[in-house]
């Protein structure tokens, strides 16, 4: 796991990574961020094939950076190799104005 600071993050997103948030589809509704792709950790192993590309660099996001870390190991099993987990909450004043 990785301990981006916000200019971490900016600079990955950046550079075309897709933000993929693991938390539930609620927590999502609280606090959603533009143009993240939320897939809740239960269903991932299901989804990931229908809306993940293994080429893509992944940013993945969740509240503690738990289940961030679980997502990463569901990813790397059918090949991901470009995903970073952030130890931070991304939160949308991280994202805003880059």
């Amino acid at each position: 796991m990785n301990n981006f600071n916000c200019d971490d993050i900016r600079q990955t997103l950046d550079a075309s990574a897709s933000l993929l948030e693991v938390r539930t589809t609620d927590e999502v509704m609280a606090s959603c961020l533009p143009d993240a792709r939320n897939i809740p950790l239960d269903i991932l192993p299901l989804l990931v094939h229908e809306h993940m590309e293994k080429h893509e660099p992944v940013l993945i996001n969740c509240h503690s950076g738990g289940r961030a870390v679980i997502a990463e190991r569901i990813l790397a099993g059918p090949g991901f190799t470009d995903v970073t987990t952030s130890a931070a909450y991304i939160t949308s004043s991280i994202v805003i104005n880059m």
